[in-house]
């Protein structure tokens, strides 16, 4: 298996209606991010946090995929062993300098500033305060509600013609 340690030369990326996953991987610098599974953790965050990755294959020196480590299993592991959180303040480890979205954008507008600054969460503003937080799970969940509602009001047309 032939592990990507450099982005793709990607070619053109199939129009939306046509896309198929490997178009999405295309776009990406790492297509398969991957860590030796016996690099440590700090060794993985430290790789998410340079490749702008939420999550790594794990492999062994086969190079055969074994695993995955995300933010959430790093997310619990500090919370279930990591003793001293409760003196660390939260303002010493925050994202500073929020992107914001206005209310009335669209959402290839925030999808837009998401990708394009490697954010997953986004404050949402309405007359300069803060209404809301949207993620990217947030907007999938929402376009895959959208294309079922079409869907099944196309199928509602087609048998009721």
């Amino acid at each position: 298996m032939q592990f990507f340690q450099k982005p793709f030369t990607s070619g053109m990326v199939a129009l939306a209606g046509a896309m198929v996953v490997m178009d999405v991987l295309k776009t990406k610098t790492y297509p398969m991010p991957v860590i030796r599974q016996n690099e440590s953790v700090l060794a993985a965050v430290r790789q998410m946090l340079a490749w702008k990755e939420t999550g790594l294959l794990i492999v062994t020196p086969q190079e055969e995929v074994v695993g995955i480590i995300t933010e959430k299993d790093i997310m619990r592991l500090v919370a279930e062993r990591y003793t001293q959180l409760d003196k660390i303040e939260v303002w010493e480890v925050m994202s500073k300098g929020l992107k914001t979205i206005e209310h009335s954008a669209n959402i290839e507008q925030a999808l837009e500033l998401m990708t394009s600054e490697h954010i997953h969460h986004l404050p949402v503003t309405k007359e300069g305060k803060t209404v809301g937080l949207i993620s990217l799970d947030n907007i999938v969940w929402m376009r895959l509600r959208m294309k079922e509602d079409e869907a099944r009001a196309l199928k509602d047309f087609i048998t009721h013609y």
